[in-house]
């Protein structure tokens, strides 16, 4: 699951929403213990349960995965709505709308509604921004009706699903909760594997993180987990190790992907983002696509 990111990437253009540090997340607080149970190391191997346990987090903002980075979050969804433009007669569907920023920034007077994958976000965005719309769902079985959307954002969340044949049931959801000539937002599609780019620790055993890290990231990473894993005994905090991968596509396989599931290409773009100094600049990887039916 995302939870930082390796100091220099920002200068790079990366700043992959939902990339691990070093490859485990965390949980600061003693009092998110009773939440998410209490073991100092918790394992898991998809990113459902690691949303669930990200819901648990004392800031909503968690949920975006872009740890300190609210800025860059409100940055990337101004310019989803700047492509979208939605309007009064719009209905706005986000998928996987994370701490729902982009959700609190559409006018009020347009219906929209959010979609999470677990119902410990929906009640947790229902807890904090009473009438906000939220549905819990799978991507690639919508809660919603057929021909509803005229506006749709999927934005750093098709690639949780690792598979290539889940990307493509959830592609066929969009086109089929699509009006005709929806505007389709799917943004944020890594070209490459980042995690192995990256060098990511991936995998269950804490001493083989401790050794990933003491390999690629020298003595002082090192260390600094051997102190945060002494405190996680301590119950002061909780490590997550996730094993999961993500999906990656070239731009003309995601193009031929999404044709095949009835959606139209109208354009694809590098995906902007935000450096250490706040200037805007290309992700090394990541596209932006928008599509219509």
């Amino acid at each position: 699951m995302a939870g930082g990111r390796p100091g220099d990437h920002c200068r790079e253009g990366l700043h992959p929403k939902r990339t691990p540090e070093h490859g485990a997340d965390r949980f600061d607080r003693p009092g998110e213990a009773s939440s998410v149970g209490s073991m100092p190391i918790i394992r898991v191997d998809n990113y459902l349960d690691a949303y669930r346990l990200r819901a648990h987090s004392d800031d909503p903002h968690d949920l975006a995965a872009r740890p300190d980075k609210k800025e860059v979050t409100e940055f990337v969804n101004r310019r989803i709505l700047e492509a979208l433009q939605p309007g009064s007669d719009d209905f706005v569907v986000d998928i996987g709308c994370g701490e729902g920023s982009l959700l609190r920034m559409v006018d009020q007077k347009i219906k929209i509604v959010g979609i999470v994958g677990t119902p410990d976000e929906q009640r947790l965005l229902e807890l904090i921004y009473p009438g906000m719309q939220v549905k819990a769902g799978d991507m690639r079985d919508l809660p919603l009706e057929s021909g509803v959307a005229s506006k749709i954002v999927c934005n750093a969340a098709l690639f949780y699903l690792t598979r290539e044949s889940e990307v493509r049931s959830a592609l066929s959801e969009i086109k089929r909760i699509a009006r005709p000539n929806a505007a389709i937002w799917v943004g944020e599609i890594p070209e490459i594997d980042e995690y192995r780019y990256l060098g990511m620790y991936r995998g269950h055993s804490m001493l083989a993180f401790l050794w990933h890290l003491l390999q690629r990231n020298g003595v002082r990473a090192f260390l600094g987990m051997i102190r945060r894993w002494l405190r996680a005994w301590l119950g002061e905090e909780r490590i997550v190790l996730n094993s999961a991968g993500i999906f990656y596509g070239s731009p003309e396989k995601i193009v031929k992907m999404a044709e095949s599931c009835g959606l139209i290409l109208k354009t694809y773009f590098r995906h902007k983002d935000l450096d250490c100094d706040g200037n805007i600049v290309d992700s090394q990887f990541r596209y932006d696509y928008l599509f219509t039916v």
